[in-house]
């Protein structure tokens, strides 16, 4: 598609709305086949979402892409479904499969298919975007789908697809190489995950602001001990293995084993306010922990995924293990802010929670022959955040002695709570909030963090 060769891997060779460009280009080659599109940055447009780079509402990408189905998740089992019945010379039109998603004239009344406000009252009334965001997670939450209209036509989301850890072992015990064809040297990003172990799905920790949970579901869902030691064992043969396993994790890494047996479930968190009665605080992963480290040939355990404090604070052994064997020269957390009237927006616990569990690092950091340092992520310019938060959250940070370095300005990203919230400039309960868009005003309020 594009003329030449890229001078270098930094050079941009992606156009902006990448999933609308190709698949046009596509259709105009190949009219006549179906396109399927998927991952992220499609299933976070499957309807009206708020476009951040042009400050405007956008349609659903399956019209702008003119594609024929759009696969909701992961999609593996979407997938192979799809390829059957398009081998078997069935059309793809007819198709009616969990986990995706199409444009039809004919508005379905179904019962298990709750509708979303229009394209065109989202438009209209900033406010819709917000609704058709809790009205999309909660049909989603008991296990239904979603249809939205724009103009004659319907944008329809059928229910999520269900997966096991029967159909995890499936996926994650092929042959996979883990090389590019041919003599192609490794990418930054396959380099990265080379000895990356994925071993669960899904996250029940409901962030705000965060698109795992929107794109692979609340439900975890968490691959048998043996399947992950499976493949370790065949990272051991790969030809540039060390010794070293860079992640064994998921969205969240001690949500491993927490998978639930209820069909559908109200909470969109199983974390905020407070944790559910069944979520167990990482036992299972602290066990698949240890028997990885027994495997013969494994050296060290890394973890490149993100952990939760909150649960870690519910089971000091594990967080004594990951400090002792899985650290490096720091422990990386995630509270995002300290005001509390922030993390609410968010679906963060409150700040007592944060100075509970650094109360608990430092105890057991002292008895530590290596001591490793806590590094929090945060985020200014959340929805709801005033400058005088700001500086409240800098003199709490340096209270409990915690650097402020790896700050991040809220960037809206389509498809999540928080970017409904920056766009409608209110709370879930539609009361109005602070949202501050000014760019020279948010890098203040990072200056002031870091400095």
């Amino acid at each position: 598609y594009f003329d030449g060769y890229p001078p270098s891997i930094k050079y941009k060779i992606r156009p902006d709305r990448t999933t609308i460009v190709f698949t046009n280009k596509l259709k105009e080659l190949f009219h006549d086949v179906p396109i399927v599109i998927g991952g992220l940055e499609a299933a976070l447009r499957c309807f009206a979402h708020y476009d951040f780079q042009q400050d405007k509402i956008r349609r659903s990408v399956l019209l702008d892409s003119k594609a024929d189905l759009l696969v909701t998740g992961m999609g593996e089992k979407q997938l192979v479904a799809i390829a059957r019945t398009i081998d078997s010379g069935r059309s793809s039109d007819t198709l009616i499969l969990p986990g995706t998603a199409r444009v039809t004239k004919e508005f379905p009344e179904q019962s298990s298919i709750v509708e979303l406000p229009s394209f065109e009252a989202v438009l209209e009334d900033r406010k819709n975007l917000l609704k058709a965001h809790l009205t999309l997670e909660r049909a989603l939450l008991e296990g239904k789908g979603a249809v939205q209209k724009h103009g004659d036509r319907c944008v329809v989301q059928y229910a999520p697809q269900d997966y096991s850890p029967s159909d995890l072992g499936h996926i994650y015990d092929q042959h996979y190489t883990r090389m590019h064809l041919g003599k192609k040297p490794y990418s930054p990003a396959l380099r990265m995950n080379l000895f990356s172990i994925t071993s669960h799905r899904g996250c029940g920790g409901g962030c705000s602001f965060c698109s795992i949970e929107v794109h692979q579901g609340k439900k975890v869902i968490s691959r048998s001990v043996e399947s992950v030691i499976k493949e370790i064992r065949s990272l051991i043969r790969h030809p540039e293995w060390k010794g070293t396993i860079s992640d064994i994790g998921g969205a969240t890494a001690e949500m491993y084993g927490n998978d639930c047996d209820a069909e559908a479930c109200p909470r969109p968190s199983c974390l905020y306010p407070k944790r559910c009665r069944t979520f167990s605080p990482g036992e299972k992963y602290l066990q698949l922990l240890r028997d990885c480290r027994r495997i013969p040939g494994v050296k060290k355990i890394l973890l490149g995924s993100g952990i939760r404090y909150d649960v870690l604070l519910d089971n000091p052994e594990l967080l004594e293990e990951i400090l002792i064997y899985h650290s490096g020269r720091s422990l990386r957390i995630a509270p995002e802010h300290t005001e509390d009237s922030v993390l609410s927006l968010m679906r963060k616990p409150p700040f007592k929670t944060l100075e509970s569990f650094v109360s608990l690092f430092n105890s057991i950091n002292r008895r530590l022959k290596r001591k490793i340092e806590l590094a929090p992520y945060l985020i200014v310019g959340h929805p709801g955040e005033r400058w005088g938060d700001v500086l409240e959250m800098k003199k709490k940070l340096q209270s409990l002695g915690m650097k402020s370095t790896d700050v991040q300005i809220f960037t809206p990203t389509p498809g999540t709570l928080s970017t409904a919230m920056y766009y409608a400039e209110c709370d879930l309960s539609f009361k109005p909030i602070p949202v501050e868009k000014t760019v020279h005003e948010l890098m203040e309020r990072k200056n002031l963090l870091t400095s």
